[in-house]
């Protein structure tokens, strides 16, 4: 059975009560989600007696999940008792919906105590339990008390079993896994044969310490922020008044940093606009203070963008600059005077990447007359006030409906050129997209809608101007500025997902709901069901005759993909859209 999103009429309600699997009694504060086809969600918390109501405005079908509080020794459940989120029931609106009762089945705890390595408790720390298996979902975590001990509770071994490991985050220390490891994979696994586990005491690996001195022009400065990166962790500290920073709890490995302060350019270590220096510093406790950085003054470039047909200036602009090697970008939003000011620049080469398209323009590097990216050349400790003219792009409008006339929600929408670059957008609960930023040129448009579970809505790919097959597509050529609005794109329902529509399926007497049948060849042919789909011959008459191209062929019978091929240059040549 195929749903469809629909408004309901007013507001629907889904109801119910989140409970104990075993004595039925209440799970207070647990989150219960409502999902739709598209996975967006709506969530509310339970009462003291369990009890939940979450309104909704469209019929559905929706999915639903209870999650206990992190505390809860409960474990998760969607509707239906299960994890899998396509094997819960869908429920679907038409009215207010009572749902009962989920129940959670509680889980099984691990306790333990997190000390420094002199067997000092560290408080405050967070830590996770996730099980030994390729899941999602179902790490807990836990915070440790002034004694350093902790207990992670609802760890749901029915469903993730019975290995599981350890991590542990805290200020100033590395972030790192029972075992002495930073690996995931070296770290030691729990057993979690009995109810409750006990982990012992764990002294953490103090990992390493780096610092140094921020300077600039006139001297060490006196505020900024500094990060330091090793082994996937970065550590951001504050520069003290006279210009030290110290960061701690990195785990060894080679370091690399980078600071920022007021005025002054944003540098890495030493003295670069970029990553070329890093510093090993390979031993457990190791300490290093000398990983001082220079910051020259700032260079500041302010585009100011402008309407090329009106001189308007555009605000909103948002502006990513690049270097010459693209391995640092910096960037911001123009204000409401259409001016992008971008700061903290080390003196050089930089191209600028604008996203002009929900303005009007195009996303694009700023480019010259001949297409050619344009760099931008700054001196140490300028200001570059530079103008840019920003010309109108096309912009493609319609609505998606499917073969009944319905309005088609979450279909994605892309616009591509030959070099499979583009743009693309989603539909609303209308139906309706708005492509904007296409240059001029050649665009060929597509209608694609991923269902997320077998019997959400499914429908078939389309291809401009109305075809399932992709070499019988045509370009869509739009002019410079080109508003083309009005498109409607009828996409034919797909129930099994086997990219065949429904009706075609139903009136060649095939099984709209039987994914199988889209490789079987009933005639005999050589053609399979697909293939006779996308060209518009029946499936149970023998050799195809394709009218669009008259390519028929008897003994000697050319692959699809060659077939597709003449077609397409076929069809390119007899119609423009």
């Amino acid at each position: 059975m195929i749903w469809l999103l629909a408004t309901v009429a007013g507001a629907a309600t889904l109801s119910g009560r989140v409970v104990d699997r075993s004595a039925d009694t209440p799970v207070a504060g647990a989150t219960v989600e409502a999902w739709d086809p598209r996975l967006r969600g709506y969530a509310t918390t339970t009462a003291a007696d369990g009890s939940f109501s979450i309104e909704l405005e469209t019929a559905g079908p929706w999915r639903v999940r209870a999650v206990p509080r992190y505390d809860d020794p409960h474990v998760w459940r969607m509707l239906g008792g299960g994890a899998d989120f396509c094997d819960s029931p869908p429920v679907a609106l038409d009215d207010d919906v009572d749902l009962g009762a989920i129940a959670l089945p509680e889980g099984r705890r691990i306790t333990g105590q997190v000390t420094d390595p002199t067997g000092a408790p560290i408080p405050g720390a967070t830590v996770w339990a996730a099980p030994d298996a390729d899941l999602v979902n179902f790490d807990r975590p836990a915070l440790s008390d002034g004694e350093g001990r902790f207990e992670v509770v609802g760890l749901d071994t029915e469903l993730a079993g019975d290995a599981w490991s350890l991590e542990v985050s805290v200020d100033d220390w590395p972030e790192q896994f029972l075992g002495g490891v930073y690996d995931d994979e070296l770290a030691d696994l729990l057993g979690l044969d009995e109810t409750t586990t006990d982990a012992g005491t764990w002294a953490l690996l103090p990992g390493i310490t780096v610092g140094g001195v921020v300077s600039g022009p006139d001297g060490p400065v006196g505020e900024g922020t500094v990060h330091a990166y090793a082994s996937s962790q970065i550590v951001t500290v504050e520069v003290d008044p006279d210009g030290h920073y110290t960061a701690v709890g990195l785990p060894p490995g080679d370091v690399v940093t980078w600071a920022n302060s007021p005025g002054l350019a944003q540098t890495y270590l030493p003295d670069a606009d970029r990553p070329t220096t890093v510093v090993s510093v390979p031993d457990e406790g190791a300490v290093r203070d000398d990983l001082h950085l220079e910051l020259p003054d700032e260079a500041i470039f302010e585009f100011r963008f402008e309407d090329a047909e009106t001189g308007a200036p555009v605000p909103g602009i948002g502006g990513l600059l690049y270097n010459d090697t693209r391995t640092v970008g910096l960037g911001d939003a123009a204000d409401d005077d259409g001016v992008l000011r971008i700061d903290r620049l080390h003196g050089g080469d930089w191209t600028l990447y604008a996203w002009g398209a929900d303005a009007g323009f195009t996303d694009d590097w700023i480019r010259d007359a001949d297409g050619e990216e344009v760099p931008f050349t700054i001196a140490e400790g300028a200001r570059e006030v530079v103008t840019v003219q920003l010309e109108r792009a096309a912009r493609i409008e319609g609505q998606v409906v499917d073969d009944a006339g319905r309005p088609v929600d979450g279909m994605a929408i892309a616009a591509l050129r030959d070099d499979q670059t583009g743009l693309a957008t989603t539909t609303d609960t209308d139906g309706h997209f708005v492509l904007g930023g296409l240059g001029a040129g050649s665009w060929t448009l597509t209608a694609a809608y991923d269902a997320i579970c077998p019997g959400d809505p499914g429908y078939v790919p389309f291809y401009w101007p109305g075809t399932p097959n992709a070499a019988w597509s045509r370009p869509l050529e739009l002019e410079a500025a080109e508003q083309r609005t009005g498109l409607v794109l009828k996409v034919p329902t797909d129930a099994d997902l086997d990219a065949m529509a429904d009706r075609w399926e139903a009136e060649h007497g095939l099984d709209p709901t039987d994914p199988t049948d889209a490789a079987e060849d009933p005639d005999g042919d050589s053609y399979v069901n697909l293939d006779e789909y996308r060209m518009g011959t029946d499936p149970h008459d023998g050799t195809p005759e394709v009218e669009a191209c008259g390519c028929h062929t008897t003994d000697r019978r050319l692959p699809f993909s060659w077939l597709g091929l003449l077609l397409l240059a076929w069809g390119r040549r007899a119609h423009r859209p």
